[in-house]
């Protein structure tokens, strides 16, 4: 079982979920990217990585959770 570090709004997990849907696993990557760099609160380069590692891996699970994936 995965051991989340941040809590995530529902809403944002499901709109990169939906994004990766029509776009690709690689741009829903960069986009969480920017989001985290543009709109997150974050102290130092380490942190924002820990951060966009954590919401990827959220929305990864997501993802895995509706195809029926568990890992």
């Amino acid at each position: 079982m995965q051991t989340t570090k941040f809590a995530w709004n529902e809403d944002t997990i499901d709109y990169y979920v939906n994004f990766e849907e029509t776009n690709g696993w690689a741009n829903t990557a960069m986009r969480i990217y920017e989001y985290v760099a543009d709109e997150c609160e974050w102290e130092d380069e380490t942190d924002m990585r820990a951060v966009y590692l954590d919401l990827l891996e959220q929305v990864e699970a997501e993802i895995n959770k509706q195809i029926g994936i568990n890992l």
